[in-house]
């Protein structure tokens, strides 16, 4: 357990452009982690090791001292002889020993239980001495595991990961603290099986005794490795419950499959059997069966003969593929992520750690953490931690810190996750294939994910499109258990008073996939579908969080701009739109044209036409009118800076928007006409005019037969009879002192002059 540093952290921090690059804090704490988690490995590596080879040389001595009894007895003793034959000389040679074969050594036979006794203490010794020597291989590894190489810290820092994850993927300790301690044990319980049956030889009632003491205590240890096989932290710890508790999920899902396979080989070989029989019948009588037999016999042949190339081309292809590669230094940083928040309880050590998670991009390396049950069941278990102690008013700012941290890191790995989520009827999520949360634990999360702090961090552009996925998902996740459709207006609202930026480009992209997404469940709801999609929904939503490309991100864009026009039920208010539009017309995205935008262009009618409607309707407030207003503005000041950053000439421009401002004017037109007296009207005529301001003229020389920006200005001047006389010099059109008087209809005349139709296109 790591030492909490005296510095406390109460401010959110900003987020580093890269993992690592917090001026060297996290590296720091893992440092230290890593030290300390190191050499507390081999500091208990060692003294088990120490143990291991104290108490194999005593084992050793005494299983020697009891094979020095039992294994002469193995063989004749030559004394029995020599006293067979001073028997013979004592007598004068009237005994009955003639020949060699007379001695007692050539009738010896052993006793019948001396083999298996020498065999058991022979195996005995023979495992002490194994488990001796691999407690010294052992103490060479770990000396090699901590062996300081060359370079400066860094390249320490990464050799010393790569032998980490070396002895965690070839189980270093598992061999050392489980596998070696297991040989001494087994030699030690077949040395008590063999020195009970070594008393049985000398004395039944002393081998009844020993052997009930030996019973005895074997299942008081196998009850206490039962016990901690079960619960963790029961204190009877030993590598047998370790390997018991690994194993015991294995062997019950195992022992179904066994009895099946057993019936099955059961019978297939009394069907091999009843053939064979059949066979051998059938074979006196059928000489032909035997040329059948040659053939399948030399066909087996050759299908081992191919087996056999076919290992040792893939024994040649490991040859060839050579030593295993290191690890990169970017899987360095996230398994030392991993590592420090699976194992650290340092809180400034996991807020860095929490930090440095959220600014990784690769999707690869966050499946491989969100794929993790371990690491998510800390990380879902620090949340929750720091959110019951913000409720409980425990840490105050501090607890706050954690849990928006800890949340939002958790939100951050399982939505960039490879996987295909879904709801279970139990009232769970499953984000992958191992992790599954809870809907009150899912609750928790969101609830710590989205803490108000008073920081610019909601703003920037990993927040904010994380921010707004969290709130979507937990919508789902609530319209998944109300059976309806989910209410997405605060996730929407929530992304409105972004500020747009060319960075805010995710944030577009994953708004405009809910706005696709929630117009096709409309649809379909339309069409006759009654299934809610919401698996499919969590599908999108996973999907455009994990994306990457610019380029799908402006098409995915483009498509939901196109709906502006479109109505149905869940549609987010216009000031999204609005936010697309202007981030969909900002510079600088290298993988997307110019051509490519030209269609968003063309839509500009339906953008100012919307907004147009909503400050009209006559329950707005005048904040939402002078709010839509605000959106026309900027959503003419984007076109005007998008044409000024591709220098587009004004007769290009005029041909690319021209219609869809003259559709926009025209349907304004009617507006006005149909309420001459809407308070709305002037304010309608400045952005008329704004827009005339912000795209210039085309050649004056062209002016009048070009015809997009001609027939824009001329419904200009049917709008404002006091720009009649700007109207007819820019069109080139002879006045002699006209004073444009307005008649009925859709005409204009001309006090010194015939009417003139100028205006009746």
């Amino acid at each position: 357990m790591t030492t909490r540093l005296p510095e406390k952290l109460t401010e959110m921090l900003e987020l580093p452009k890269e993992l690592g690059d917090d001026g060297g804090h996290f590296f720091r704490y893992y440092d230290d982690l890593a030290e300390e988690s190191d050499e507390d490995l081999v500091k208990n590596l060692k003294a088990q090791l120490d143990g291991i080879l104290i108490f194999a040389g005593l084992f050793a001595g005494v299983n020697t001292a009891f094979l020095a009894f039992t294994l002469p007895q193995m063989s004749a003793d030559p004394a029995d002889d020599t006293n067979a034959l001073l028997l013979q000389i004592a007598l004068g040679g009237n005994g009955s020993i003639t020949s060699a074969a007379d001695l007692p050594s050539a009738s010896f036979t052993p006793p019948p239980r001396i083999y298996p006794i020498n065999v058991l203490f022979s195996v005995s010794l023979t495992l002490a001495l194994l488990s001796s020597f691999l407690a010294v291989l052992g103490q060479q590894w770990v000396v090699y595991y901590r062996k300081r190489g060359g370079g400066g810290p860094e390249y320490q820092r990464w050799e010393q990961l790569r032998r980490y994850l070396g002895a965690k993927r070839w189980r270093l300790e598992l061999v050392l603290d489980d596998v070696v301690p297991s040989l001494l044990q087994l030699g030690l319980v077949i040395f008590c099986i063999a020195f009970a049956l070594y008393l049985g030889t000398l004395s039944q009632s002393l081998n009844r005794v020993i052997a009930w003491l030996l019973g005895v205590a074997a299942a008081t240890i196998l009850a206490m490795s039962t016990c901690s096989a079960f619960d963790p932290w029961c204190p009877f710890k030993m590598p047998l419950s370790r390997i018991t508790r690994s194993v015991a999920p294995a062997i019950l899902a195992f022992v179904p499959w066994l009895i099946y396979c057993s019936l099955g080989i059961v019978i297939f070989i009394v069907i091999r059997a009843n053939n064979a029989n059949r066979r051998a019948t059938v074979f006196r009588h059928s000489p032909e069966l035997a040329e059948r037999e040659h053939n399948a016999r030399r066909r087996f042949r050759e299908a081992v003969g191919i087996f056999t190339a076919a290992f040792a081309q893939i024994y040649r292809w490991f040859t060839r593929a050579g030593i295993r590669s290191p690890e990169d230094p970017e899987d360095l940083k996230i398994e030392a992520l991993r590592r420090v928040i699976c194992t650290s309880e340092d809180h400034n050590v996991l807020i860095y750690s929490a930090i440095n998670l959220q600014v990784v991009r690769d999707t690869r390396a966050l499946s491989s953490l969100g794929k993790d049950e371990e690491f998510c069941t800390r990380l879902s278990n620090l949340a929750r931690t720091a959110l019951r102690e913000t409720r409980l008013g425990q840490s105050s700012r501090y607890s706050v810190l954690e849990s928006r941290l800890f949340s939002t890191s958790f939100f951050h790995v399982i939505l960039s996750t490879d996987s295909n989520p879904y709801f279970l009827i139990e009232g769970e999520f499953v984000a992958s294939e191992r992790i599954s949360i809870p809907f009150d634990q899912m609750r928790h999360l969101h609830e710590g994910s989205i803490i108000a702090f008073d920081s610019s961090c909601d703003q920037c552009s990993h927040c904010a499109p994380l921010q707004f996925s969290i709130r979507v998902a937990y919508q789902i996740a609530e319209s998944w258990r109300s059976d309806s459709r989910p209410n997405l207006d605060t996730a929407f609202k929530s992304a409105v008073g972004i500020s747009v930026r060319s960075d805010h480009l995710k944030l577009g992209y994953m708004m405009a996939s809910v706005m696709l997404f929630s117009k096709q469940w409309n649809d379909e709801g339309l069409a006759g579908h009654v299934s809610m999609p919401w698996d499919r929904f969590l599908n999108v939503l996973f999907a455009a969080y994990r994306e990457t490309s610019e380029q799908r991100m402006f098409q995915t864009t483009s498509r939901a701009l196109t709906t502006v026009s479109a109505e149905w039920r869940g549609k987010p208010d216009h000031e999204i739109y609005g936010w697309l539009f202007e981030l969909y017309l900002l510079p600088g995205t290298k993988e997307v044209s110019a051509v490519d935008q030209h269609p968003v262009l063309e839509h500009v009618d339906d953008h100012l036409l919307s907004i147009e409607r909503q400050v009209r309707f006559r329950r707005a407030s005048e904040a939402d009118r002078q709010r839509g207003r605000d959106q026309q503005n900027r959503c003419i000041q984007a076109v005007a800076n998008w044409f000024v950053t591709h220098k587009y000439s004004s007769e290009r421009m005029w041909s690319l928007i021209g219609h869809s401002l003259m559709q926009y004017l025209e349907s304004v037109i009617k507006l006005m006409e149909a309420d001459p007296g809407h308070p709305e009207n002037p304010r309608t005529m400045m952005v008329l005019r704004r827009i005339e301001a912000s795209f210039p003229a085309p050649n004056s020389s062209i002016l009048g037969a070009y015809g997009p920006y001609s027939r824009f200005r001329r419904l200009l001047g049917r709008m404002d009879p006091s720009r009649a006389r700007e109207v007819y010099q820019d069109l080139g059109l002879p006045y002699q002192r006209l004073s444009c008087i307005r008649q009925r209809g859709e005409t204009w005349c001309n006090e010194q002059g015939p009417e003139m139709h100028i205006l009746a296109l």
